[in-house]
């Protein structure tokens, strides 16, 4: 069973993809969407000031998420106590943002002939994101590497 436990043991595999994923992939992409996204929408933000106001509140809780998922992967890549909880809160706020996501045009009054194309869109992306951040949270849960991996941590904060 000890020869089981080592070998699951460590920041490998899927787990080291997590951590690939939250500290540098999630984070540039947020960042390359927020870019091209205030890139193609400037040009309409003197005529609709609802519009700024969308991209603001997307880019300042994009720019947050990007920081918390920074956190959460350095976290669990360092093995720090707390990690997986810190991981776990952060696949939850980003799955509660993603849920809200789709209502930020009506919440902000852009008027709703603006592009309709962005309303499929939107739906479309947030589905896929939280069924991106259910399936790591459900791996967090259910990982015998995880368990392993963070186990002494996870007996230290008791």
């Amino acid at each position: 069973m000890n020869g089981v436990h080592a070998k699951t043991r460590g920041v490998k595999g899927w787990l080291l993809f997590l951590c690939v994923s939250l500290s540098i992939l999630d984070p540039l992409a947020t960042l390359l969407y927020l870019t091209l996204m205030t890139a193609m929408t400037k040009q309409y933000f003197d005529t609709s000031p609802q519009l700024m106001r969308l991209m603001l509140i997307h880019g300042t809780c994009g720019i947050g998420l990007a920081v918390f998922s920074i956190y959460a992967g350095l976290s669990l890549w360092r093995i720090l106590p707390g990690a997986v909880n810190t991981a776990k809160r952060y696949l939850v706020i980003a799955m509660v943002y993603s849920c809200i996501t789709p209502f930020l045009p009506y919440i902000v009054g852009l008027p709703e002939d603006f592009d309709e194309s962005m309303k499929g869109n939107n739906l479309l992306n947030s589905l896929l994101t939280m069924s991106y951040m259910a399936v790591w949270y459900t791996y967090l849960q259910r990982s015998k590497r995880v368990q392993a991996t963070y186990q002494e941590t996870n007996n230290r904060e008791e």
